[in-house]
């Protein structure tokens, strides 16, 4: 270690340019992997709120939830152990009520029809519940100038119905547009202009299906799904996730890889100083040891400040760009570089041992 930190103390300049490389190459990694991390979380963070097992369809949906058209009786066929909460589902288009304003901040939401004491429902509701104009919203939509009390509309219904911000949850996304909580009955509205017989569109286990049919009622086929194959079905969910996985997979493999061959080279180019170490009688373990050790010192300065680099980016492009942190990620990404960095290491070092003094010295 003595040894690896003199040489990185006298050669700054050239050893500050390897580190420069390390923390490029780490940061691309870590922010394209926070990128895509984010751009998946916000397809599925308002079903991850759930903390839910299983989701019942009707069969006719065809694994698309907003396709699906439940009643009482169909609720009623089901059986669980544990809980269950009935779910209606709509995208629409909100605007701020205030004319001049409306244009500027239409946005594509979800409105997610709950029972504001059911399990599904976000913890912001008030306690005394969610009138039929009133909404609780992801907070994402302060970013476009929505406020606590602000009315909104929904284009479209007449009569205009107007609704009113009563409280902001945190990472309510659904498809990776902004998630609107309204009770049931606004919902209906919403959907049907009018307020029909119960229905909703499905219903949210938390715990497991034990039967959908019941004798007593007439209810429709109904089909149940764990909540990951629900969510594996989401349009475009399973494709996003793949393309990212791969590309990011074989670019952690190449950097990694790369980085190898960069000690290696580095290494090698200093044959000559070992060849005169060895000459002065110091062993094959001590030069071995001064490798590693300096590989692993350039690849912690280097990772370290490409992950500080990506954490201030996704401070400051919080809200502009669908970013998220992943531990186990990160971990698993800087595990990966010291393994092929130190691997690099310990093949040059393996070529330093083969060194013949004289020939190196010249």
């Amino acid at each position: 270690m003595f040894l690896a930190w003199k040489e990185i103390k006298h050669a700054k300049a050239k050893f500050a340019l390897i580190m420069a490389v390390v923390t490029l190459v780490s940061y691309l990694v870590y922010f394209l992997t926070s990128l895509a991390y984010g751009l998946a979380s916000s397809y599925t963070n308002g079903v991850t709120k759930w903390e839910a097992d299983q989701i019942v369809l009707t069969a006719d949906a065809n694994d698309n939830v907003m396709m699906s058209l439940m009643g009482e009786s169909d609720y009623q066929a089901i059986t669980v152990t544990g809980e269950k909460a009935k779910l209606g589902l709509f995208p629409a288009v909100i605007k701020q009520k205030t004319p001049l304003t409306s244009l500027d901040t239409r946005e594509e939401v979800y409105i997610f029809g709950i029972e504001e004491d059911s399990f599904i429902a976000p913890k912001e509701i008030p306690p005394a519940g969610l009138s039929d104009n009133q909404v609780v919203v992801d907070a994402s939509l302060k970013d476009l100038g929505y406020e606590l009390n602000m009315q909104i509309v929904v284009p479209g219904i007449e009569p205009e119905l107007v609704f009113e911000i009563v409280g902001f949850t945190e990472k309510a996304t659904y498809q990776t547009a902004p998630i609107v909580y309204a009770n049931l009955a606004t919902w209906k509205q919403i959907r049907y202009q009018a307020i029909p017989v119960e229905v909703f569109s499905a219903v949210v286990i938390q715990g497991s299906v034990t039967s959908l049919v019941d004798s007593s009622v007439t209810a429709g086929e109904l089909v149940s799904y764990e909540i990951q194959d629900f969510i594996n079905s989401l349009p475009g969910y399973t494709a996003q996730v793949a393309t990212f996985s791969l590309m990011i997979g074989f670019l952690i493999f190449i950097v990694a890889f790369v980085l190898a061959i960069f000690i290696y080279v580095l290494t090698i180019q200093k044959s000559s100083m070992f060849g005169v170490m060895k000459a002065q009688g110091i062993s094959n373990a001590y030069i071995g040891r001064s490798v590693v050790a300096q590989t692993f010192i350039i690849t912690a300065i280097g990772v370290a400040i490409g992950l500080a680099l990506t954490l201030i980016s996704g401070y400051f492009l919080a809200g502009t760009v669908p970013f998220a942190i992943n531990l186990l990620f990160y971990i698993a990404i800087t595990a990966g570089f010291f393994v092929f960095a130190i691997f690099g290491g310990l093949f040059s070092v393996r070529a330093v041992l083969k060194i013949d003094p004289l020939r190196a010295i010249g």
